[in-house]
């Protein structure tokens, strides 16, 4: 059976939950857990940030994650999407709140990275910044918000998109359910239930 990035982070989650609590995660808490900050999201599914800071726990993340990620799979639809939009001519950028040490490497593992403009990271390892280097990507390439797309799988892109004026699309087959997409944005955007219902 496949494993997808989102079945890594909650393997993650559950091994740090391990050491403070016994009742694992399954997948429908996990999305309606997951946030920003993450801070917030560890608080909401029982760690105790007094018995592990933040810090320890980041480093336990980031180890695992760089070790399970090599054996993960990109959903089949995401190359044909990728390919869509560059037949059509639309540059493509990415936006990310996990560490460019991080994403460069799995960009190339996956064989897509030739098809970003440019990818732009944050300079730490607790998802903090996302917004300031949105900032700093348009500037870069004079993109026009008017002309611009954030496609996304949390609420946190949502924010991202309304912080620039830009139009937002939410995929609800990553991080966080369509029900608390749908919730948090009022209705105000399209959530598709998956990454098909781009194509």
């Amino acid at each position: 059976m496949e494993r997808y990035d989102i079945d890594l982070c909650l393997g993650i989650a559950n091994q740090m939950l391990a050491n403070h609590q016994d009742t694992p995660l399954d997948m429908e808490r996990y999305r309606n857990a997951f946030g920003f900050p993450i801070t917030g999201y560890y608080e909401k599914i029982g760690i105790d940030l007094k018995k592990e800071s933040f810090e320890v726990l980041t480093e336990k993340f980031v180890q695992q994650y760089n070790e399970g990620i090599k054996s993960c799979h990109l959903f089949e639809v995401v190359k044909p999407i990728l390919n869509q939009f560059k037949t059509k001519g639309q540059t493509q950028f990415i936006l990310t709140a996990a560490h460019l040490d991080l994403v460069i490497p799995l960009l190339q593992q996956f064989d897509i990275l030739h098809h970003f403009e440019q990818v732009e990271g944050v300079d730490n390892y607790h998802a903090k910044g996302k917004i300031n280097r949105e900032v700093q990507l348009m500037q870069d390439h004079s993109i026009q918000p008017e002309k611009t797309v954030l496609i996304g799988d949390t609420y946190h892109d949502f924010e991202v998109a309304s912080a620039m004026n830009i139009d937002c699309i939410l995929v609800a087959d990553g991080h966080q359910s369509k029900e608390r997409l749908v919730d948090f944005t009022n209705g105000e955007i399209l959530v598709l239930n998956n990454l098909n219902e781009l194509i």
